[in-house]
């Protein structure tokens, strides 16, 4: 079976990574999988491209101008026919378009992945209402969490032969082998893995710094992430008296090795779907301190994996990041916990097996598939 998965990016982030890890995971399962990127050679894709061959995933180049190219649409359905693609696998506003167009000029299947929509602005959120109403000519639509997909049954995908529900997922392996090596650190290090932008509330986090200043002034709070709230943050944190503790390193290529460093991990969001930097968190047995806000209540199994706080509540994210500070066996208990169950449900091979499910479910084509190799 021929798969090729779609995708439109400014940046190597959370999706990005699950159709890396998802691509590659199908090619160990017997699936021949490529991923469509639009404008592959732009500096911006580097990332993208270095841990799509890391995974050895061909990366095909879709060349795009403008606000609609029409002539990236007759490239792509061209690909789709020459290369006898049996599923298209699409993730994104902007690929979810091309492709629904493409995919029919090319009688091809056709399959979309939603992440979430953010809405975070004018423009965003009329994106949003058209993609929702494109993806009711989709043969199958793929919602990562319930919350998303309650998104979708208000739009009226009341169908659940075409509405399937299939949570993003991870290498755990690669985060518990992190997590297992032996530390030096003795630092309080608390860590937060996360875009700069307003939705995802890390202005929440250093509003809260002060507080926990008080009780633990040697801590330090290192947020490995881009974007484009950079500068307002390192401003807040001057005016609050904590920018000798707030650390902004940038992109962060290996999540891992970067979580293994911290005490404890902060995801101060304002909205979120289901959050790849959770479950990486959970993954490296690390203890959260997250808001209650989209799937993190269910990820955190309702406060038992992990400590859940209102969002844009800076004292409640303190007195919930103070608690783990002054209580090493909590952090212990919410650290197992999570482990384990995101080793349970949220491993990249359940990810895969349950996509590859569908590609077969829809193509009428039924392959057994080889058990996935697992490393303990």
């Amino acid at each position: 079976m021929r798969v090729l998965q779609l995708i439109s990016s400014n940046g190597f982030y959370g999706a990005e990574g699950v159709v890396v890890l998802l691509s590659s995971c199908l090619e160990g399962m017997g699936c021949d999988a490529t991923i469509g990127l639009f404008n592959a050679s732009r500096p911006q894709q580097k990332d993208f491209l270095r841990a799509a061959k890391e995974g050895g995933v061909p990366v095909w180049d879709l060349p795009c101008s403008g606000r609609f190219d029409p002539i990236a649409v007759a490239r792509l359905a061209l690909y789709l026919r020459n290369s006898e693609i049996d599923v298209l696998h699409t993730h994104g506003y902007k690929a979810n378009l091309y492709g629904l167009l493409a995919a029919r000029l090319a009688g091809c299947r056709l399959i979309a992945t939603c992440h979430n929509w953010t809405n975070r602005n004018a423009s965003l959120h009329r994106y949003a209402a058209l993609d929702k109403l494109l993806l009711h000519r989709f043969d199958r639509v793929i919602a990562v969490s319930d919350t998303v997909a309650e998104i979708l049954e208000q739009e009226g995908f009341d169908d659940s032969t075409r509405l399937r529900i299939i949570p993003n997922g991870i290498d755990t392996v690669k985060y518990r082998r992190a997590a297992a090596q032996p530390s030096t650190e003795e630092t309080l290090v608390l860590g937060a893995l996360s875009r700069l932008q307003t939705e995802k509330g890390i202005d929440v986090l250093v509003r809260a710094l002060p507080r926990i200043r008080q009780q633990h002034p040697q801590l330090q709070c290192v947020v490995a992430g881009e974007g484009p709230e950079r500068e307002r943050l390192l401003a807040l944190a001057e005016e609050l008296g904590v920018a000798d503790q707030l650390h902004l390193p940038g992109f962060c290529a290996d999540t891992a090795a970067f979580l293994a460093t911290c005490t404890l991990v902060a995801h101060p969001s304002r909205m979120d779907g289901m959050p790849l930097a959770i479950l990486e968190a959970m993954a490296a047995s690390r203890p959260i301190v997250a808001s209650a806000v989209g799937s993190i209540p269910a990820l955190l199994r309702d406060g038992e994996a992990g400590v859940l706080v209102p969002p844009d509540d800076p004292d409640a994210l303190a007195e919930g990041i103070l608690l783990l500070l002054k209580n090493p066996g909590l952090r212990s208990r919410f650290a197992a916990a999570a482990s384990a169950h995101v080793a349970e449900s949220f491993d990249a091979s359940v990810m895969a097996r349950a996509c590859f499910d569908v590609y077969q479910d829809l193509c009428g084509v039924f392959v057994a598939m080889p058990a996935p190799t697992r490393v303990a």
